[in-house]
């Protein structure tokens, strides 16, 4: 018996699945037409996580600095005559344990999440600062000859003074204590020239030159914790000799 079918599927004929080698190669164009600008947006996305985490630390690098000024009524030293840096003298201050010259083992604040070079994970110095101070706040006494901190209530302009900041790092990972080899922040200088953008130094991390060296790590700027406790990101060449000096 024939099989009446409705009229209106009278001389229709069944379709075969699946794509047809057009339709694929279109959905492919579309998929890496997607992917090409998805994909810088997710690492600008990411990027710019990383650089909120970073400023993160250094606001905390900053609460730590705040509670040993409280006590002492000056800023610590850079590096003491006994061979214990600013991280390690904060420690306590972190919740890190006690300060000490042989242990590097710090609270993750001290680490920018954008380094480039991190030590092996089983290493005691896993938590090796890639940050450094300003040398005209925490100054060193093996270089200036003094055994005298600096006074929190000497400083004149807080809210325009970098104190800590994104730092090269050395082939070890870490940082040097001081940004010593920005001049900016080695020397006095003219009040006429404050304004006046600090030399901008390109230096890359592991180069044996770039201890002590602003790191421009952040999509070309570096992130600083003020002396008043405010974050700044810098875009490289807007920092000033009023961000580096304090001797006007």
């Amino acid at each position: 018996m024939p099989l009446n079918l409705h009229p209106l599927h009278r001389g229709t004929r069944r379709r075969a699945s699946g794509f047809t080698l057009i339709e694929l190669l279109a959905v492919i164009s579309i998929i890496v037409i997607l992917a090409a600008i998805l994909i810088p947006v997710f690492s600008r996305v990411r990027a710019s996580g990383r650089s909120a985490q970073c400023q993160s630390n250094l606001r905390q690098i900053w609460f730590a600095t705040n509670l040993y000024v409280n006590e002492h009524r000056a800023f610590p030293y850079s590096t003491t005559p006994d061979g214990v840096n600013w991280r390690q003298t904060l420690r306590p201050y972190m919740a890190a344990g006690q300060p000490s010259n042989s242990d590097e083992r710090n609270s993750s604040a001290v680490v920018c999440p954008s380094r480039d070079i991190v030590p092996a994970s089983d290493s005691a110095d896993v938590n090796k600062s890639s940050y450094s101070c300003n040398p005209r706040l925490l100054v060193n006494p093996a270089t200036t000859g003094s055994l005298v901190a600096v006074p929190a209530s000497g400083i004149t302009r807080p809210s325009q003074i970098i104190l800590f900041g994104d730092a090269t790092q050395q082939a070890n990972g870490s940082s040097h204590s001081q940004f010593w080899s920005v001049p900016e922040m080695a020397k006095d200088g003219d009040i006429a020239d404050a304004d006046k953008p600090i030399a901008v130094d390109d230096q890359t991390d592991s180069d044996p030159q770039a201890g002590g060296y602003i790191r421009y790590r952040h999509n070309g700027s570096m992130n600083a914790v003020l002396v008043d406790g405010h974050v700044r990101n810098f875009r490289k060449g807007t920092i000033l000799n009023r961000n580096a000096r304090t001797n006007y």
